[in-house]
Formats: structure tokens, sequence, C-alpha cells
């Protein structure tokens, strides 16, 4: 397969489970909204804080980096080498886990409130099955099947949201919700172990010594970006609203937070399946390539996201509180502002995506500390003063210098240039999307003019991206020749590969830093 069919294939599974995980999670969200109330859902926001900044802690970069050594080992044709970097990163990423686990634990039970200290302390049990989880994922991303994590991504969310609903309806409360994700994540951890099996072989090479350096070099910066990451843009506000406001507007802040993350999932279906292409891009050296490819996501990522984030603007009062019930109403001018940040968000994370592919070591961990810097600095000044809207700005301030920051060093070092006009053509056709949306909303939580108002958003949108030349014929063409594409192909995956496959003519395995 070329690299587009790749790319079209791996995007195609990666959406379809991103659809699924955006059903999945809006039902959660309101079952957890409206069972536990305001104060409640306060206190299990700020423990699934604690969950992701713990994951975060304990995964480093061994996932990240998983996928990009495997899949650059199986680009030069050495699925042995590629199944003994699987084998290294898990040990090391269970002995990650395990310092984090006991270190953490005695601090929980020592200081935590007794309304979350028993909840903190399973999840800190519950690091292992997540971790791990990552590495066997992570090593079916570097072998481009995003078939196989598909499925089983898709039975996790079911188990995940039927343990839910269990434990609210048996009065177990958050113990009970924590117990639940324990249990299904445990079981997707070994279903993802089968599938990365069979797509290796049974032997595992060792890992040159040249090698085992040059992933060193890289998982340092890496791990120290993966866990600056989690803390600028994983919510870390949370953490200060717990100081200096109470748990509702840690709920309130949680959940708009959580909303925009889950509306830009669709613009950001075409980043999941990135980082393997990026790595064997740069591993074969073609980055004329690598900067079409990076540019075209820069495109497809603005041009998904823009309508949604002015739709969604324009009808939130009315869609949060059909939702989530008028309790919430103050999360829907939240909303409004977070959806603009999340667009900026996901361009970040195709940069951040390209720098990963190139074995950044530099930049992206200069660029997160600043951003963390900043965020923190922000977050202390400006919460105290505003609240849930010190937070936003917070937030805000920190996601626009990373960004930035990522683009210029990928434009100055790799010539990866950001297509600034048709990005402005597209913000264009967003305004009047917006304008087309908003003259139909109403406050009230009307489902039809909910409908309308989004219908007459992406139709004024469409019509105006078409007048703009942003989508034209080209556009068509693609899209019916991607789809006899994955017609032809559908059934038909790709081989497992085997140690007997010899490349042609396969590059020495070498880095390009930035």
């Amino acid at each position: 397969m070329s690299t587009r069919d790749t790319l079209v294939r791996n995007t195609f599974w990666f959406g379809l489970v991103t659809v699924i995980g955006l059903a999945s999670g809006v039902m959660m969200s309101v079952v957890l909204a409206r069972w536990l109330g305001p104060a409640r859902m306060g206190d299990f926001s700020y423990i699934l804080w604690v969950t992701r900044t713990l994951t975060a802690l304990a995964s480093l970069g061994f996932a990240v980096g998983t996928t990009r050594y495997t899949a650059s080992a199986l680009a030069q044709g050495d699925p042995a080498l590629a199944w003994g970097i699987v084998e290294r990163m898990k040990r090391q990423q269970f002995i990650a886990t395990a310092v984090v686990a006991a270190a953490m634990m005695p601090i929980i039970l020592a200081v935590a409130p007794d309304a979350i200290r028993w909840p903190l302390a399973l999840v800190c049990l519950g690091l292992f099955p997540i971790t791990l989880e990552h590495i066997f994922s992570h090593a079916v991303y570097g072998a481009n099947r995003y078939d196989l994590t598909t499925q089983v991504s898709t039975i996790k969310m079911g188990l995940h949201f039927a343990g839910t609903v269990i434990a609210l309806a048996l009065g177990f409360d958050i113990v009970g919700i924590v117990v639940g994700n324990m249990v299904g994540t445990t079981i997707s951890a070994l279903l993802q172990q089968r599938r990365a099996r069979s797509i290796y072989p049974d032997t595992a090479a060792p890992v040159p010594p040249a090698l085992r350096h040059d992933m060193r070099a890289y998982l340092v910066p890496l791990s120290v970006v993966v866990v600056l990451d989690a803390l600028v843009w994983d919510r870390s506000e949370v953490f200060f609203l717990r100081f200096w406001t109470s748990s509702h507007d840690i709920a309130f802040y949680s959940l708009a937070f959580g909303l925009a993350t889950k509306a830009m999932i669709f613009p950001e279906i075409t980043i999941g399946a990135l980082l393997p292409t990026f790595s064997g891009l740069h591993g074969r050296g073609a980055m004329d390539e690598f900067r079409g490819v990076y540019r075209g996501a820069l495109r497809n990522v603005t041009l998904v996201g823009a309508p949604i984030a002015a739709v969604t603007t324009a009808i939130a009062p009315a869609l949060v509180t059909l939702l989530y019930g008028e309790v919430y109403r103050p999360v829907a001018a939240l909303l409004s502002v977070m959806m603009i940040v999340a667009v900026f968000a996901s361009m970040r994370k195709v940069a951040w995506t390209a720098l990963r592919g190139l074995g950044d070591r530099r930049c992206a961990v200069t660029a997160t500390s600043v951003a963390a810097a900043i965020n923190i600095a922000a977050a202390v000044a400006f919460i105290p003063a505003w609240g849930t809207w010190g937070a936003v700005g917070a937030n805000t301030l920190a996601q626009l210098v990373a960004t930035c920051w990522a683009f210029v060093v990928l434009a100055r070092t790799q010539g990866c240039r950001v297509p600034v006009l048709t990005l402005m053509r597209i913000t264009g056709a967003g305004i009047l999307s917006y304008g087309a949306a908003a003259a139909l909303a109403t406050d009230e939580p009307d489902l039809l003019r909910i409908v309308l108002a989004g219908a007459a958003g992406l139709a004024t949108y469409v019509g105006a991206a078409v007048a703009l030349r942003v989508v034209g014929a080209r556009e068509w063409r693609f899209a019916l020749s991607t789809v006899h594409r994955l017609q032809a192909r559908w059934r038909r995956p790709p081989a497992r590969p085997t140690d007997s496959e010899t490349p042609v003519k396969p590059p020495a395995f070498e880095t390009r830093p930035v």
C-alpha cells in the first residue's frame, strides 16, 4: 500500500473508533452529571484529572516511542527487531509504573480528603493496566493496523459505560465507578496484547546498543514533554480551582473542557494516524512527502474543526441545558470560548506529531516548558480573581504560545510551512457559519431549533467553503477515489510480517534530530 492508501485506511479506522468514543463519552458525561450532581461531579472530575496526570507520569514517552521505533523498524523490513523494541518498552513501562504507584500511594493515603481518598488509592493500582495497554496498542499503531485497536477500544468503551451505570444503580458511588473502569481497562489490556502478538513474529531480536542509545536520547526529552503536556493541556487548572473555588466550579470547567475536547474529535481523526506515517517518511528520507502530509493535515484539521466550533458556539446555551439540565447552564459560556481555543489545540497536535516523527529532542521540550510556566503562573494570577474564567485565560495563553512556537520551528528547520491563506479562507467560512446558526438559535432547550440552527450553520459553511475555493473538484475526486480504494481493499488486510521477509535496499537505521 502507498503512503496515502495506508494513511487513508488508518484514518478510517481511527475515525470509526473516534465516533464511537464520542457517542460513548457524551452519554457517559450526561449520566454522571445528572446522577452525581454538580458538587459530586466536581469531585469525580478532580479524580479524573489526577488519573490522567498520574498516567502521564507513569507512561512517560514509552507509548509514543513504541509507535515511532516499531514503525521505523518495520519500514526497514525488520519485524523481529520491532517486536524486540515492544518487549523492551513493556519492561521499562512496568518499572516506571511501579515507581509512580509506590511513590503516590502513601501520599494519597496521608493527605487526600476523605471523600476521594479511596478512589484515588484505587487509581494508583489501576495505573498498571492503563500503561501496559498503551504499549500494546501503540505497537499495533506502529504496524499500521488501526483496525485491530478499533475493535478492542470499542469493547473497552462498552465495558466502561456498563460498569459506570451498574455502579451508580447499585449505589456504589465514585468508588464503584473507579472499580468498574479498572475491570474494563484490564480486559482491554489483555485483548490488546493478543492483537499485538497476532501481527508480530514469535521471536524478538535484541535491540542493538546503538539503537538503545538512540532510544534513550529520544525518550528522555519526550518523557519531559509528555508530563508537561499533561500539566498544560489536560485541565491542570483544576488543581488551582480546588484551592480557590467550589466543587461546582470544578464541575462546570471540567464539563466545558471535556465537551470542547469531544467536539474536536472529528477534526483530530486525521492526527491519530499521522505518527507512524511521519516516522516512516522520515526514516526513508522522503521529506518532500513529509511536508505535503503536514500541510494537508493542518488544512484538514482546520477545515473540519471550524464549522464544529462555529455551530457549537452558537447553540451552546440550548445544547448544554438540554443535555445536562438548567443547573449546568454556566457551562455554555465557558464552552463557547473553549471551542475556539480547541481549534488551535488541534493544529498544535499536528505540529507536535510531526516533531515526534522527526525525533525532535529540543523544540518540544523548550516550547512545552515555557508554556507550562506560563500556564501555571497565569492560573495562580487569574483564578483567585476570576475563577473559571481565569482558568480559561491561563489555558488559552499557554496554548497560543506553544502552537506558534512549534509552527516557527518546523518552518525554519524543515521547511514545513503553515498554509496561511487557506486557513484564512476557512476562518471566513466559519464566521459566516456562526452567523447563520446564531440567527436561528435560542437559549431555550428546544431540540428542533437546535437541529435547524446546526443544519443552517453547516450548510452555510459548505457553501462558503466552495465559494471561497477552500474545497472544490479535487476534494470530491479524492473522496470518491478513497471510497473506491477502501472498497477494493476492505477484505484484504496487510499480511503479517515474518522473519523471512527481506526488504529491497533497506536504509540504515538513523535519526535526523530537528
